[in-house]
């Protein structure tokens, strides 16, 4: 330090008493005061973040406020761990693709339960289509009009619990109609839908056989048959097909028939609703069919659409076999017939002759004897 700033510091030192003001030693000894230093510029503030140019012009640092100093740790913000959401979910199932009128099916669901820990109660719901008749139901099942309810009961959370709707597809039910049944299950609060499986009323018919034949044919001769087939519906029949089977040899007929192992075959073709087709055969008997003895004829009719009524599709008839009817050799002389009369006397009593009675001629010859 040179003599001049001796001088100076010891001069501060002296006016301080009278000034009020608490010299501040710096760390190289000199006092420093607060405010505007000789130049005009601020000194060095403590507590703020950078220092500011000194007297010599260099940037002093604080030690106040600076970067990452001073300031607390920002505390992390705590996690809100989220609640499980409660949920449900339907299930469903059915019989298969098609289904027969007349028929009874069941329609299989389960439903599943999800959230927090609490058990709450469970309602299933279904809509029938107008095809189907509502049988029974699993899981306390009651119907009112076409809308089915069942109460599942307490269903805890991820339990699943099955049920079941058994329904019989009506005989009215059109060929191919769609069976469509949406159902709803609810579980405290909240809900899901879900569609049973899409099922169609399969194509069917009920083919009826009507057979007629005589009641008695001779040995050796023909017989002729006469086959009605009728389909009642409700779908066309196709691929329809008469078997008969029997000891018997086709000789004519209206239709295309081969021969199978025993009898043979006819094709039909198709039968609408309603439609009625006419078979008319000529048959002849195996040799062993011989007089005597009752031939049976039976027949059948088939068809690739299924059959509701298999019970009336096949008949069969009986025809008692004669002897042949005899002819005379020839040569033979004929008899001549015989009346009645000639063959009483002839194979009968003889008779006396009558008397003559008194007056007549043979009575006069008789008494003159």
């Amino acid at each position: 330090m040179t003599g001049r700033d001796c001088a100076r510091g010891l001069a501060v030192l002296a006016a301080a008493p009278l000034l009020g003001v608490v010299p501040l030693v710096g760390a190289a000894g000199g006092a420093q005061a607060d405010g505007p230093g000789p130049s005009g510029h601020g000194g060095h503030h403590g507590g703020k973040g950078k220092g500011q140019k000194g007297d010599h012009g260099h940037k002093g640092k604080g030690k106040g406020k600076g970067k990452g100093q001073g300031r607390p740790a920002p505390h992390a913000k705590p996690v809100k761990h989220k609640k499980k959401a409660r949920s449900v979910r339907l299930h469903t199932s059915g019989p298969g693709r098609t289904v027969l009128p007349g028929r009874t099916y069941d329609w299989p669901f389960a439903v599943t339960a999800k959230g927090p820990a609490r058990t709450g109660r469970a309602v299933f719901r279904a809509t029938l289509p107008k095809a189907l008749e509502f049988v029974s139901g699993r899981r306390d099942c009651a119907v009112s009009g076409w809308t089915v309810e069942c109460d599942l009961g307490a269903v805890r959370p991820g339990e699943t619990v099955a049920g079941m709707i058994r329904a019989k597809v009506a005989r009215r039910a059109r060929p191919d109609e769609a069976l469509r049944m949406p159902a709803t299950v609810t579980w405290r609060g909240v809900r899901d839908a879900e569609d049973f499986p899409v099922a169609r009323v399969a194509r069917t018919a009920d083919l009826v056989m009507v057979k007629t034949a005589p009641a008695t044919a001779r040995s050796g001769a023909p017989i002729s048959y006469e086959l009605k087939v009728r389909n009642r519906g409700p779908a066309t029949a196709e691929d329809v097909f008469v078997h008969a089977s029997g000891p018997v040899r086709l000789l004519t007929g209206n239709a295309a028939c081969i021969p199978e192992t025993r009898g043979f075959v006819c094709g039909v073709g198709s039968l609408r609703p309603g439609e009625t087709r006419t078979l008319r055969l000529k048959v002849l008997p195996a040799g062993n069919v011989r007089s005597g003895k009752v031939l049976a004829y039976r027949s059948r009719v088939t068809s690739s659409t299924t059959d509701l009524n298999p019970g009336n599709d096949s008949a069969t008839v009986r025809t008692r076999i004669t002897a042949k009817k005899s002819t005379p050799k020839k040569g033979a002389p004929k008899k001549s017939p015989v009346k009645k009369g000639h063959a009483a006397q002839a194979g009968g009593k003889k008779h006396a002759p009558k008397r003559p009675h008194a007056g007549t001629p043979q009575s006069k010859r008789a008494g003159a004897k």
